[in-house]
């Protein structure tokens, strides 16, 4: 049965990092969207820079740097049934915990004051928000690696789709994201057979014309 270690690490590892995103905001009082992207990424340097440090400084001996490369690159692995059991039961409490804060998302999409006179604390309920991301995100890289640009691309797609009702773009995201990964994972699986092409890299090659995509539509018009 795989060990709790890897999860546990990886959960302390992204509220570590989210509560530390949150302190910087609070003590340059930058506290909207663009101030919570620039800490975040000031913060991601920092612990890249910590991660290839700490690779350095280990040797073949104590870490397998190729087992951590591939990880980096992302994939799908097969768990034993235990471990797969565990996967499942987390996956399910955090759609549940995420469907709880549909209605929050919905308010606080019409404007901070909106939601404030409607009874929400919208900087509490970011806060929340945030934290329950983490620890969402934190779920997947623990089982899968780092496979980027899946939880951009899925629910933009649905939001186009379905419109922006959280109730039902939640678990619609969820469910397009997994088939989404599913089908990427096939295709690097038979594009070079014996070889398999990283998930991570292919998704990554997939998902950045996306977002360049995503830019273009938001790109203000005259």
């Amino acid at each position: 049965a795989m060990s709790l270690s890897l999860p546990l690490l990886a959960f302390a590892g992204a509220w570590g990092a989210t509560l530390l995103v949150l302190l910087i905001t609070r003590l340059t009082r930058i506290n909207d969207t663009s101030g919570l992207l620039l800490a975040g990424i000031a913060v991601a340097a920092l612990l890249g820079a910590l991660r290839s440090l700490l690779l350095l400084a280990l040797s073949d001996e104590t870490v397998n740097l190729q087992v951590v490369l591939s990880w980096t690159l992302g994939g799908i692995h097969t768990p034993d049934f235990p471990a797969l059991g565990l996967l499942a039961l987390l996956t399910g409490l955090a759609l549940i915990c995420a469907q709880r804060l549909a209605h929050g998302l919905d308010l606080l999409g019409l404007g901070d004051h909106v939601a404030y006179s409607m009874g929400l604390r919208p900087q509490r309920f970011i806060n929340v928000s945030l934290l329950l991301a983490a620890a969402i995100t934190a779920l997947a890289v623990s089982w899968g690696g780092l496979v980027g640009f899946v939880g951009l691309v899925a629910p933009h797609a649905v939001r186009w789709l379905i419109g922006p009702t959280h109730k039902r773009l939640i678990v619609a995201s969820a469910l397009t994201s997994g088939a989404l990964l599913a089908l990427l994972d096939g295709l690097a699986r038979s594009v070079l057979p014996p070889a398999e092409i990283p998930l991570g890299l292919l998704t990554a090659l997939l998902g950045a014309p996306f977002f360049l995509l995503l830019l273009t539509r938001a790109r203000p018009t005259a």
